[in-house]
């Protein structure tokens, strides 16, 4: 009778563990929506040593594209210190910013872009593989 019981104590806590455990009756996690939604393109896609037009695409937290904003772009090459290059994205019109660099070594290189406006001050890295 008293080794019954205790197989009935165990599961039961065992039971109320993997029930807590388990996150049922938990709140769905909300999502958090950028402020900003910035992409990049590159031409020649992909990228390759040598001159590569890299592309932005700005947008706000409405999906409406930021205009006449400052929009200024550093690459580093992430296996080699001392290889920076830096310079300001010249808006295109429609949310579109661009700039021509002069990539000089294949591999990872990190792109650090910053977007600012009255309303906004943005930051994004992208990971870009240089061919």
């Amino acid at each position: 009778m008293r080794s019954t019981k205790l197989i009935y104590s165990l599961a039961l806590g065992l039971l109320f563990i993997l029930t807590a455990c388990s996150g049922a009756g938990s709140a769905a996690p909300t999502q958090v929506r950028e402020p900003v939604t910035l992409t990049l393109q590159t031409n020649p896609d992909p990228a390759a040593v040598g001159q590569v037009q890299l592309t932005f695409t700005a947008l706000d937290d409405k999906g409406q594209p930021i205009v006449g904003a400052d929009f200024d772009v550093i690459a580093d090459h992430t296996e080699m210190s001392g290889m920076t290059l830096q310079g300001k994205a010249t808006d295109q019109g429609n949310g579109i910013y661009a700039i021509t660099t002069d990539f000089s070594m294949v591999g990872e290189w990190k792109v650090s872009s910053q977007i600012k406006t009255d309303a906004v001050d943005y930051q994004k890295d992208f990971a870009l593989q240089v061919q």
